[in-house]
């Protein structure tokens, strides 16, 4: 008889080390690592919060935590639970963060910063933990991000005002996803450095995202951490269109090519060679599964122009042409292929 398993699944807490780069150290600085089960690890919060799980002893989350000069990274794997957040709590343990997060699995539903609160992989929420809340997890989830002091952020939230705890799906609150998952990344997990500019650097982007209605807030053209996110988005989401290149990427941002190239200075790949090796990413994918597909159909299907513009890109990035590569792959077993298409 098959017991059945409390807690996480190992194979989903391998998968959430290697998602978050751990082993990729980028520094020599060490976050705080927790492992909570069961009962005790529920009464482990009970100053902050309230914790709920449908079963007590088959309760388990790990955390990493690592604070900085003015911001907290961190990132959370945990089974299905309750949090609460009530006015006690608050008035005996104060908290004046706002918790900026994304998940990348399960979703989470309740109410937030005073109203309803459904979030989804890959969607920004944000928490203010000076207001009551009442969130639960459906199923094991994460949660990746940072905790930013919320008189850092300044205007009406330093005063005490609240934001909608899901932003709206826009090119800016997209890219500010990417930051925040990227910075508590690099810092909970590969311990690197992160200097007070960069530190500020991430609080304007979050500032711009919380009020990007303000026409006065929501430039970021200067800031070299938006203006990554922005452009790895563009690139993410319109590679396979044939017509996408530098000029339309300066259009969506509302930038002149020259500022655009400006602002990605010192980035390893010119803007025309990351579109490119992203095409190359998907094509070799497509590649690797045999060849039920033409050549041709493949070039189409990753953006390129031609079947002659892939082969040509192919030979320079890979050192053998698609064919070549094609042949190659036919001998590899199917469950050693983790090629990198759609995402």
């Amino acid at each position: 008889m098959t017991v059945p398993q409390s807690g996480l699944d190992p194979a989903i807490i391998d998968r959430w080390w290697r998602v978050n780069g751990a082993g990729e150290r980028l520094g020599t600085n060490r976050s705080r690592q927790v492992r909570t089960r069961g009962r005790h690890g529920i009464e482990t919060y009970a100053e902050f919060v309230d914790l709920d799980a449908g079963e007590p002893d088959d309760f388990e989350q790990l955390a990493l935590w690592r604070p900085m000069s003015n911001l907290i990274a961190f990132s959370i794997l945990q089974t299905a639970v309750r949090t609460r957040r009530t006015a006690h709590h608050i008035r005996e343990y104060p908290s004046n963060f706002l918790i900026v997060a994304v998940q990348t699995m399960g979703s989470t539903t309740g109410t937030a910063n005073n109203r309803d609160f459904v979030s989804r992989p890959g969607q920004l929420t944000v928490t203010d933990s000076r207001i009551p809340y009442d969130l639960t997890t459906h199923g094991v989830t994460d949660a990746t991000g940072i905790w930013v002091p919320s008189e850092l952020v300044g205007g009406d939230i330093a005063g005490g005002a609240t934001v909608a705890p899901v932003p709206p799906d826009t090119l800016l609150t997209r890219s500010c996803a990417g930051l925040i998952v990227r910075i508590a990344r690099d810092t909970a997990f590969g311990g690197a450095d992160v200097d007070l500019d960069t530190e500020l650097a991430v609080i304007d982007v979050v500032r711009a995202m919380l009020e990007q209605d303000s026409p006065q807030d929501n430039d970021l053209r200067e800031n070299p951490l938006f203006l990554r996110e922005a452009v790895d988005d563009l690139i993410e989401r319109n590679f396979r269109d044939p017509t996408f290149g530098p000029e339309v990427v300066a259009q969506r941002l509302h930038i002149s090519r020259r500022n655009l190239y400006r602002g990605l200075e010192g980035h390893d790949l010119s803007l025309t060679e990351m579109i490119a090796d992203r095409r190359l990413e998907f094509a070799r994918a497509l590649l690797a599964q045999g060849d039920r597909v033409r050549l041709e159909g493949i070039a189409e299907s990753a953006g390129f122009s031609s079947a002659a513009t892939l082969r040509n890109r192919f030979r320079a990035k890979f050192g053998m042409t698609p064919d070549e590569y094609r042949r190659q792959m036919a001998d590899v077993p199917p469950h050693q292929l983790c090629g990198d298409g759609p995402r």
